[in-house]
């Protein structure tokens, strides 16, 4: 995993509870948006009273305010921020905000107060006179200053921001092979980048191509999973499964091995 450290961007969340999209999903959604047609970040959404409508964002490291930006005329990303790291080597992102707590060019502590949660911009469900607060949750970037990909220099946030016992709300229920695509090759693309660190780089994210062989190879071989031969089978996807991952807001694991 990289040396660099993202906290939570809202307060008493967890991965497994508050998680609603990981990196690279949903490539029908998001085909209009980007070059990769997928998600280029992490979403988080809040439970309760007006879905937490208004709550804090936090700054997830130290920095200063890049950029503010406003909703835009196609409404896609909302109101966001831009929060430069110290080194400038990469920006943490913050779309869909009611509000700024804020401004440009204002030096940034982790964890302080940058801006409110909200469901400006394209969201789903798509909000109500009546229920005001639908679709409210925020989506977190990281945008990598002078790389070149087809994300725009997005890249997968969750190496950053998770610990191991940490688990995601995703899994797996198949064995996944060379030429598999989905959801769930991106889930263990996230899985092999927690394993064997950010150097490991898939694109196109979703695609189980020579990349993630290799990779799934390294896995097997670091903690002696056999045959290692870069074919994720039973016994890959329970090991990944057991310390990733969680079935989303608490259906059973056991289904995620049946074979």
């Amino acid at each position: 995993m990289s040396n660099i450290k993202l906290s939570m961007p809202l307060e008493n969340i967890s991965w497994d509870g508050n998680c609603s999209q990981l990196f690279g999903v949903n490539p029908k959604l998001y085909k209009n948006f980007n070059k990769a047609g997928l998600h280029n970040g992490v979403d988080f959404f809040k439970g309760g009273e007006r879905s937490g409508y208004g709550d804090k964002i936090l700054a997830m490291h130290n920095g200063q305010i890049e950029k503010i930006v406003y909703d835009v005329p196609h409404q896609t990303k909302g109101n966001g921020i831009y929060l430069l790291s110290e080194d400038d080597s990469f920006s943490s992102v913050y779309w869909h905000l009611s509000g700024f707590d804020c401004q440009i060019g204002e030096i940034i502590s982790a964890g302080q107060t940058i801006g409110r949660l909200g469901n400006s911009g394209w969201v789903r469900p798509l909000p109500t006179k009546e229920q005001p607060w639908l679709g409210t949750h925020i989506h977190i970037g990281v945008f990598k200053h002078g790389l070149e990909n087809d994300y725009g220099g997005f890249v997968d946030p969750t190496p950053w921001m998770v610990s191991l016992g940490d688990k995601l709300p995703i899994y797996f229920a198949r064995d996944l092979f060379f030429g598999c695509s989905g959801d769930d090759v991106s889930f263990l693309q996230t899985c092999l980048k927690l394993e064997l660190g950010e150097e490991v780089d898939f694109e196109p994210i979703g695609f189980y191509g020579p990349a993630t062989m290799k990779a799934v190879i390294k896995l097997q071989q670091k903690f002696s999973i056999f045959p290692a031969i870069g074919y994720c089978g039973p016994k890959t996807r329970r090991f990944l499964i057991e310390r990733w991952s969680v079935f989303p807001w608490g259906a059973p694991l056991g289904k995620a091995f049946e074979l």
